[in-house]
Formats: structure tokens, sequence, C-alpha cells
């Protein structure tokens, strides 16, 4: 049973080591215990816990400025799971294919 971790590590109740190979799941993309994380989450604790995406907040505008100014787009949209962002990219795959003026290209294929 794990009970600590460190970067790719993970340590059992008797501390025997391991190497974490299921750590990249959404919340360890960076690690176990990673210092930059571990202080950016108690500083955000001491302020808000949640507040759901139905409200912005101070961190999500700063990191839209930071997009909009370092990458291609001029726009973002956050998602607060992978459900959400696909239909979110349906939807605007979609629009683009209304928006063309070609008649018809507002299907969507998928495959399994």
């Amino acid at each position: 049973i794990p009970v600590r971790g460190e970067g790719s590590r993970i340590w059992d109740q008797e501390n025997k080591e391991y190497i974490d190979f299921a750590g990249g799941i959404a919340v360890n993309a960076l690690g176990h215990a990673h210092p930059v994380a571990v202080n950016a989450l108690t500083e955000q604790a001491k302020k808000l816990w949640h507040v759901g995406n139905g409200y912005t907040n101070e961190p999500v505008l700063r990191l839209a400025k930071q997009l909009t100014e370092n990458t291609f787009a001029d726009k973002v949209f956050f998602c607060n799971s992978g459900a959400e962002a696909n239909e979110a990219a349906l939807k605007l795959a979609r629009k683009v294919g209304l928006d063309s003026g070609v008649a018809g290209k507002s299907g969507i294929v998928a495959f399994n």
C-alpha cells in the first residue's frame, strides 16, 4: 500500500521503493510531491478550495492571458473533464463546417 511519493517513485508501508508507472494519470503528470506544485496548492488552499467552472477566478484569467500571449490562440476555453473538452471540440468543428458556407459540412464521422 503506497504511503508517500516523490517524483516518479513511491514507497509502501514497509518503506519499499517502487517506480510509479501509473503516475501519468491526470493529477500526477508532474510526479508526486513536486515542490512547485506543493507550493502552488498550499498558496491556493489559503484562498479558495474550489469555485467550479461556472465562475472565473484570478488563476484562470492569468493562465488564459499566458496562453493567448504565447500561442497561436486568441481565445481559450477551459473544461472540467475530457468529456466536456470532446463535446466542445465537436461543437466547434460543427460550427466551422456550418460557417464555411459549404452545404452539408456539419456532420461528424467517428470510428471505433
